[in-house]
């Protein structure tokens, strides 16, 4: 019986232990509160940049995966958003370069009517290791809803890829916000 006990509880360490990564992740998200999102059926991705680019092609895949979920298609060309999406975890220069070639996005939203983005947050102020998502207006190239999320560094490529899976799914799951209408 105390045999059974043991290996009961070790195994549940051992779970924990390996969730651990997983719940060690923090997700903030803002968005514009004066849009109504479940307007947007179909999104075009803008720009996507990982420092491992097979981590580009795992972000695309859980995006889309999500996106699905949430009754959004990925089109060519002509979304009614368009988003971008930015992970790095070697240099912060990254971002920079990053928004940078995105021409005419902007990473701050101008009006601080809505409530959005007003903290006056900075790309140096992004910690290494967060994968951040945003969806902007593709007309006007104004920033609609940013998700961020700063991701536990793992060894494991197969841990790796759960872990920006569970990342993108944290993200997306806070998509569509609310929305009151004025």
């Amino acid at each position: 019986m105390r045999f059974i006990a043991r290996a009961v509880a070790t195994a549940l360490f051992g779970t924990a232990m390996a969730a651990t990564p997983l719940l060690a992740q923090t997700v903030t998200v803002d968005y514009d509160h004066t849009v109504n999102f479940l307007k947007f059926k179909t999104y075009t991705w803008q720009k996507l940049h990982a420092t491992d680019p097979s981590v580009e092609s795992r972000i695309n895949i859980a995006l889309k995966h999500d996106m699905e979920g949430r009754y959004m298609t990925e089109v060519d060309s002509g979304g009614d958003v368009t988003i971008t999406a930015v992970e790095a975890n070697q240099d912060k220069a990254e971002f920079i370069s990053f928004y940078n070639s995105l021409g005419g996005f902007d990473w701050q939203h101008v009006s601080g009517a809505t409530g959005f983005l007003d903290s006056g947050t900075t790309l140096q102020d992004v910690p290494l290791d967060t994968l951040i998502v945003e969806i902007y207006n593709p007309k006007t190239h104004q920033l609609l809803w940013r998700g961020a999320v700063t991701e536990p560094v793992t060894k494991s490529e197969d841990k790796n890829d759960r872990t920006i899976d569970h990342a993108v799914t944290l993200l997306i799951s806070k998509y569509p916000p609310k929305y009151k209408k004025p």
